[in-house]
Order: structure tokens, then sequence, then C-alpha cells
């Protein structure tokens, strides 16, 4: 969710708490939907089952709502994440989800955020466009629409780069048979690759704006100078919590710097 509003913060001036409402839904339910639908077809039990069950029909329900009111773009949309989910929670040839093809997993990741953060927004009813880079434009009809697909690109590198933590955290816990990035090249060049994502995103922001001495932009080189070095030190710390919550929170804190700064 932070990303989502991280991302619109900077490339639109105005949006509406409904769209955030329908991406947390989305988001909740799409976790839940990978993580337990299994288990629930198979009806096994786990811990806080019938909460988890209520919380999800409730989220069901407020997205349901919250797309009638919007317009056929957005449901699109949110059918496609909603697809990406089920491809990578549920085998469905070869008795192999996406999960389980070697590097499809981290783009299948990428791919459905960048569906929920940027193309959701891009025609829903509950956004009003004024595009903020220096002029009120929308990045639909405007030549400044290459300008969004940058971001969007930035932002897929980015995504994969966050990622790259719990990949090499899980490598313990992964089967032989996922053939994960870890698995297949090892964690050093696993590492290598992911801080050069993080060098290709800067290159990216200096060609275009070059260097400004902006907070805006001051803050984004630090979110990924950050971000490398979390995937650097991503195998020192043995403890889980180490990607659960310090490679989690950076996100939580990007968009906190944009609001205090």
């Amino acid at each position: 969710m932070a990303l989502f509003v991280v991302f619109n913060y900077w490339n639109f001036n105005t949006i509406d708490v409904s769209i955030i409402g329908l991406i947390f839904c989305g988001v909740l339910i799409g976790y839940n939907l990978i993580k337990y639908a299994i288990l629930v077809l198979k009806k096994e039990s786990f811990r806080f089952k019938n909460r988890i069950l209520i919380l999800t029909s409730l989220a069901s329900l407020i997205a349901i709502y919250l797309l009638i009111n919007d317009n056929l773009w957005t449901v699109l949309m949110v059918l496609l994440a909603f697809s990406y989910s089920l491809l990578y929670a549920f085998p469905l040839f070869k008795h192999r989800n996406w999960r389980q093809i070697p590097i499809i997993k981290l783009i299948t990741v990428a791919v459905s955020w960048i569906i929920l953060i940027c193309l959701i927004p891009l025609k829903s009813s509950y956004v009003d466009f004024a595009y903020a880079y220096g002029c009120d434009v929308t990045p639909v009809i405007d030549s400044v629409f290459y300008l969004y697909i940058i971001d969007m690109f930035q932002l897929f590198i980015l995504i994969i780069a966050l990622c790259i933590p719990f990949e090499i955290r899980d490598l313990k816990y992964d089967a032989v048979s996922l053939k994960t990035l870890p698995q297949l090249i090892g964690v050093l060049n696993t590492k290598i690759i992911g801080i050069s994502i993080c060098v290709i995103y800067i290159v990216i922001e200096y060609v275009q704006f070059g260097f400004l001495i902006d907070h805006e932009f001051l803050i984004n080189y630090f979110i990924v100078v950050l971000v490398a070095t979390a995937i650097w030190f991503s195998d020192k710390f043995k403890s889980d919590y180490y990607a659960s919550f310090f490679v989690e929170a950076i996100p939580i804190l990007w968009l906190g710097l944009y609001y205090l700064l």
C-alpha cells in the first residue's frame, strides 16, 4: 500500500480515498488467496482460519461495491491482477503454478503490483488526473505518457529488487524444484543482480532529471541506496524478521519521508 501511495503521490496531485480502499482490499484478497486458498480447498485447518475467511469475505464485498461504482477499465485491471494471483497460487498445467517456474515468480509478483499501483489508477473514476510533471496533463492522452511508462518500468525493477532479500531468506525453506534465483545462480550473483537493478534505477532517474537538489529526488536516491544495502546484507542476518520487518518497512519509510519533508 505504501508503494501505491508513493507512486501516485509523485505522479498525480489528487486521488480519491476510494481507490486506496480498493487497492487495499485487492492486496488483502490476493495475499490470502495465495497463502490460504489451497489449504481451504484441501479442508486443512490453520491458525485464525475463520477470522481470515470472514476478513477476506468482507474485503471482497467492499471491493465489489467499489468496482460497481467505478468503470470497465478498473474492472478489467482487477480481473487481470486476480488472474495473476490464480496462476501464482494454483497449478494449471503439468501440475505446476507460476511460482514453480524459474524466474517467473519474480516477474509475476512485479507485474501484479504494476497492475495494482499503475494501471488501475490510470483511468479509474476515483482518480482526478493532474499530472505532476510541471503541467496539468493526463498520462493517457498527452506527450508525457512516455514519462509514465518510464516510471512504471522503474517501479517494476524496484519491486524485483525488493523481492530479492525474500528470495535469499527463503532459500533455506524452498524446495529445490522451485529453482528460485538464488538456487539457480547463487546468493552472491543474486545480490549483484539486485544491486545492479538499483543502479539502473538511479541511472534512469539521473538521465531524466539530473541530480536535482530537491527533497523528493534526494529521498528517491536514499531509498534506492537503502534497498541496495538491504540486498547486500540479506544473508548476513539469519533471522526471518530481517526481511519481514526491515525490508517491508522500506516503502513505509519512503512514504513517511515524503510527508515529513
